[in-house]
């Protein structure tokens, strides 16, 4: 599988696409902006695998902190989002404890996993929210403009999408791309037969990595 079928794989998980997919098909060129720098830091890095594992915690397979999500994050954000994505998402994040002390009246810190699970609910519904009236302005461009959609990118500079959808599928992408999210969320065969589409399935089976 290449790098183009597995980004199209995780997609179809996401039921959409992915943020920066164009550039990271086309091998991640775009620069990072300074302000991404301190996602390096390991206190941040710590911080984005806490939020990762409010996504995808630790049940009987590992979460996405253990799988190394907050290690991906930023690399992905620096080398694979335009600027104007990278401060979307940059500004964002910095939200995040206002949004937890609204929620749960605490730091982000301070939270428990369960109350972490919370807020990340609650930021995945503003996120839904958002990129649907997003979806609606973008549709309603392509009808007055009479501009077909697969060159909406060319003939309009986009607005990102709302950055805990950047944030959700990052942490998808990278769990599911982790050596850990391979072989311990899905079935790992490392020498694969022959593709068998009537391969028996019993309800509550591992998907194929």
């Amino acid at each position: 599988m290449n790098r183009r079928e597995a980004l199209q794989r995780v997609a179809m998980i996401l039921g959409g696409s992915i943020v920066g997919a164009n550039l990271f098909l086309e091998g991640c060129t775009r620069p990072a902006t300074k302000e991404v720098a301190v996602l390096f830091e390991d206190k941040m890095i710590d911080r984005l695998g806490d939020l990762a594992d409010a996504i995808l915690p630790p049940t009987s397979t590992p979460g996405a902190k253990e799988a190394g999500v907050g290690s991906f994050i930023p690399v992905m954000v620096r080398d694979c989002y335009t600027e104007k994505e990278q401060k979307a998402f940059m500004e964002g994040f910095e939200t995040l404890d206002k949004k937890c002390q609204e929620v749960k009246g605490k730091a982000f810190a301070e939270l428990s996993i369960e109350e972490r699970t919370a807020v990340a609910e609650v930021l995945d519904k503003e996120a839904s929210e958002y990129n649907t009236k997003k979806n609606e302005r973008e549709k309603d461009y392509v009808e007055k403009n009479s501009v077909k959609q697969n060159e909406l990118y060319k003939d309009l500079e986009l607005d990102p999408k709302h950055w805990f959808s950047m944030f959700k599928e990052l942490t998808l992408t990278g769990y599911f791309n982790s050596e850990l999210g391979l072989t311990k969320a899905l079935r790992y065969v490392k020498v694969p037969g022959r593709y068998d589409g009537e391969y028996p399935y019993k309800k509550g089976d591992k998907a194929f990595a």
